[in-house]
Parts: C-alpha cells; structure tokens; sequence
C-alpha cells in the first residue's frame, strides 16, 4: 500500500508540473500547447482513479489486520486533494482561453511563479514519503522542509493578492486571477496535512 501511495504522489507531483508548465504556455501565447498540458493533467487523473480502486481493494483484503490503514486512506484522499485543485485550475484556465479572454501575461507568470513554490512543495512531499520505505526517521526530518515551503508559498500568495487587489484590472479578472492564487495556497496547505499523515506513519514503521 505505501508503494500504491507513492506512484500517487508521482503523479500529483506530474499534474501539479503540468498546471506549471500550462501558465507558462499561456503566457507564452501557446494556447495549444496549454490545451495538451491539460489532457495531460485528465490522462494522469485517470491512471490516479485506477490507482486508488486498487489500493481500497488492498485495504479491503487486509481488512482490520492493518493498524495504519485509516492513516494510508487518509494520506491517499489527501494526495487526491492536490490532483483536483490542479485539474480546476486548468480546467478554469482552459475556460477562459474558450471565451477568449484576455489575461494579462505578466499576471499569468506571476501565478506560474507561484505554482512552481507550490511544485518544490509537493515534490519534497513525495520525497518525504519516498523516505518512508527506508529511513523514518529520515522522512521526519524531511517534513520539516514541507512547512518551511508551505510558509514561503503563503507569503508568495499573500504578497500577490494584495497585488492583485490594488491593480485596476476588471474585476472578473480580478476574481479569476485572486481564484487561482486562493487555490495555490490550498495546495500547499494540503501539503503539509499530507507530511503530517507521513509522520504518523513513521511512527509505526
């Protein structure tokens, strides 16, 4: 179940790139290429859904035989968090490209920053469960990195929606830019909800 557990965070750390690397194409003028991104995003999602039918299967099977299994769903639905606030962020993105609005690119990079410090996140996530099949006491220590960039991307976030809210951007862009920088933040406070399952886990590894 941890290995189930760990090709999920593989691909939450991929659709969390994705979402990166779509800002940026969009920015970029490449609307096709932001287009791919996305079905990308959907592919990985899917491989995700199949992957948690099999791991509720393998916690059927153990059945009560397994203490931490509460801790591993937990972990997993938390992992799945991550993937669904990635995919609304594209899924808004796509949105506005469809009803051709016009998105000031400096504001889009300024987001693309943003989820790049969220990315660094939940990659050092990944990490911290990787830990787990070796070192507990290593991915412990590797949590701690968590918090230190979940306040980094708080203060990243906070810093640009009140730059947001002193521009003079119409306010349906203004709604729709301070929506993707909200969900950010909720990204990596998901995070380290996340590396805090990892550190119960630990404890009884």
């Amino acid at each position: 179940m941890l290995e189930l557990c760990q090709a999920h965070a593989r691909n939450v750390v991929e659709i969390t790139r994705q979402v990166v690397v779509l800002l940026d194409n969009l920015a970029d003028k490449k609307p096709k290429l932001a287009k791919e991104n996305y079905e990308n995003i959907l592919k990985t999602l899917q491989e995700n859904e199949k992957n948690k039918a099999t791991f509720l299967s393998e916690v059927a099977s153990v059945g009560s035989l397994l203490i931490s299994r509460e801790d591993f769903l937990r972990l997993l639905f938390r992992l799945g968090e991550v993937a669904e606030y990635c995919e609304a962020m594209g899924y808004r993105l796509m949105g506005v490209v469809d009803l051709k609005w016009k998105l000031d690119n400096k504001r889009l990079q300024e987001v693309s920053h943003l989820m790049s410090s969220v990315l660094k996140e939940i990659s050092k996530v990944r990490e911290t469960l990787h830990s787990l099949s070796f070192d507990a006491e290593k991915a412990v220590e590797t949590a701690k990195a968590v918090e230190d960039l979940e306040r980094q991307v708080d203060a990243e976030s906070r810093h640009l929606d009140l730059d947001l809210i002193s521009s003079k951007m119409p306010l349906q862009t203004l709604l729709f830019f301070r929506d993707l920088v909200e969900r950010a933040e909720r990204i990596a406070d998901i995070g380290v909800d996340v590396v805090d399952h990892i550190r119960v886990l630990a404890l009884t590894a």
